[in-house]
Parts: C-alpha cells; sequence; structure tokens
C-alpha cells in the first residue's frame, strides 16, 4: 500500500498576501490566484471567486515511500498524476491515459526552457519571462503569440516601511482559457523543475564552500598566525 504523507510546510500563512493588479494591457480573460509559490502543494483560486478551483499536492508513494507523486485536482475529481521515478522516465497521468512525462511536456536535458506540449494541432510554447515568471506562447516563430503569464510572488516596500507581499498568479486570454486545465498543469510543472534545479544549485555551492573551508583548515591557509 502507497504511503500518503502530505509534503507541506504547517508555518505559511496564504492570508497575509494581496492580489496583485492585472496588467490590463495583457488582457487576461481569467486569473489564477496561488496561495503559495511552492508549486509542491498550492491551491489556485479563480480571481474573483472564493472557492478552490485548483490544487497540487505531493505525496511519498511507493512501497517504500521512497518516490514522489504529484497529484492535480479540481475540487473533488483528480486531474493528472505525476509518478516521480528513479533512473527511469517519470509517469504522466492525463485524460485516462498514462504515457510518459517527458513525451507529453517537452525539455532539453539540462534545462527547465524552452518547455513544449501540443493539444490537438496546436503546439504550446514555455519560456523563461523576466523576475522569475514564465510565458506560453501558441505557435512558433514569427506568428507566435503570448496567451498565458505565470508570475511568482512579489512584495513593495510602503512608504511606513511596511511590506505588502503579493500571491503568484497565472494569468491567461482567452485562447489559453480554452485549454486551461493543460496551462495549469504544464505551469506546475515547470516551476516545480525550475524551484528544483535552483536548490540544487544552491546545494552544490553551499557544499563547495564547506569543502574549500575545509581545504583551507587543513593547510593553515586563509587564517592570520598568532
Amino acid at each position: 500500500m502507497d504511503s500518503q504523507e502530505t509534503l507541506v510546510d504547517s508555518n505559511y500563512d496564504p492570508e497575509d498576501l494581496e492580489l496583485a493588479t492585472p496588467d490590463p494591457a495583457f488582457g487576461a480573460t481569467t486569473i489564477l490566484d496561488f496561495d503559495r509559490d511552492d508549486m509542491i502543494s498550492t491551491n489556485a483560486t479563480v480571481r474573483g471567486q472564493s472557492q478552490i478551483r485548483y490544487s497540487v499536492r505531493t505525496v511519498k508513494a511507493g512501497l517504500a515511500g521512497m518516490n514522489l507523486k504529484t497529484v492535480f485536482s479540481q475540487g473533488e475529481g483528480i486531474l493528472a498524476t505525476v509518478q516521480r521515478r528513479d533512473m527511469i522516465p517519470d509517469l504522466l497521468t492525463l485524460g485516462g491515459e498514462t504515457i510518459s512525462l517527458r513525451s507529453w511536456l517537452k525539455t532539453p536535458m539540462f534545462s527547465s526552457f524552452p518547455a513544449l506540449f501540443s493539444e490537438g494541432r496546436e503546439t504550446y510554447l514555455w519560456k523563461e519571462g523576466r523576475d522569475g515568471g514564465i510565458k506560453l506562447y501558441k505557435g512558433s516563430g514569427s506568428s507566435a503569440s503570448t496567451i498565458a503569464r505565470f508570475y511568482p510572488s512579489d512584495f513593495v516596500v510602503t512608504h511606513d516601511r511596511g511590506r505588502i507581499t503579493y500571491r503568484a498568479h497565472l494569468d491567461l486570454r482567452a485562447e489559453a482559457d480554452l485549454i486551461r486545465e493543460e496551462v495549469f498543469i504544464s505551469c506546475v510543472l515547470i516551476m516545480q523543475k525550475t524551484r528544483k534545479k535552483a536548490m540544487a544549485k544552491e546545494r552544490n555551492l553551499v557544499s563547495s564552500q564547506g569543502l574549500l573551508f575545509a581545504s583551507m583548515t587543513a593547510t593553515g591557509g586563509g587564517f592570520p598566525m598568532c
């Protein structure tokens, strides 16, 4: 039987976050507001509604609880699941079909971008944007147009030195809203991968600094002599 231990930060309080003002020039028809940036476990609400529309939960699964499974839900129903596996490709279950994740969401071997998926005869491409955000394009080449944007949480400092933090949000134009679930799922998966790579890079940096310090200590280098 699978272990179902949900990975949640219990100290997180989404009530402290404000809604960001939409960009009128972009012309979003739907905005999904996230209650946290960490896409391992988050909820998304349609702007203007109070009920949670989508949720993402990552649980420990497998006989030994060693692998992770991400579950995408809409209300009480499951939209998709991603089964993480060691040494072999991750599996995506979407629309009743189970396939290799990388056959649906195609990314370079050592990078998160560009990330490509297809729906019907159309091709959609996620690219890195500014300030940690990402943009979804429909089509390719000179005819490509931006149809969705994801903005991570951000903050501003007020005149009295207070701090206002804004929720992460996914803005969708009408064309993206037609495939909203696919856009939502692909966006979350890309941000999960981006966060994982950033954390690995940070760990490698800390490890390198630790090795350098240990080397200096062993040789007596870098320390003043008394």
